[in-house]
């Protein structure tokens, strides 16, 4: 019973010391590397080296062109852009704001001059409402956690929108 318990005691130590741990990862210099070992926190699963190779190759021919020509579906739901059956790969758009308006709780709404409209998360506070003007070039970014941010070209103040049309 004591050598049971030992021997299970000096696993269990082992184990915790070879646990990859989410600092190990945040440690690790290649986006690739670093996101294969958040993919095996988080399944269990490792990729092997080949793979790991092919997918830096895949991300290297794909990250010098952001902007796709299908502009009119940038900031649609994920169901809306599968109803209408087109794919988006762009990160940024880029216009410029034709009109302003403001609901009845206080959020501002953005007309670009692509006819988009898009309505400010919050109540603009008058430092940033004044960034937001008509005729001011904006860029609307996708957000790193959902959504999107409307960004002043000139200023670069920035504040949370979403798409309403």
């Amino acid at each position: 019973m004591k050598k049971f318990l030992l021997l299970s005691n000096v696993f269990f130590i082992f184990a915790i010391h070879a646990e990859v741990k989410i600092e190990d990862c945040a440690s690790i210099e290649s986006d690739v590397k670093r996101l294969a070992c958040y993919d095996y926190l988080v399944t269990g699963i490792s990729k092997t080296s080949n793979e790991l190779v092919e997918a830096s190759k895949e991300n290297q021919g794909t990250s010098a062109e952001t902007i796709d020509s299908g502009s009119s579906n940038f900031g649609l739901s994920k169901k809306k852009i599968e109803e209408s059956g087109a794919v988006v790969t762009k990160n940024s758009l880029a216009s410029s704001i034709s009109s302003i308006s403001k609901t009845f709780g206080g959020k501002t709404r953005f007309k670009l001059s692509n006819n988009q409209l898009w309505e400010s998360q919050a109540v603009l506070s008058s430092i940033k409402s004044n960034n937001f003007r008509t005729k001011n070039q904006v860029i609307i970014e996708e957000a790193n956690m959902g959504g999107f941010w409307m960004i002043n070209k000139v200023s670069n103040v920035k504040i949370k929108v979403k798409r309403i049309s």
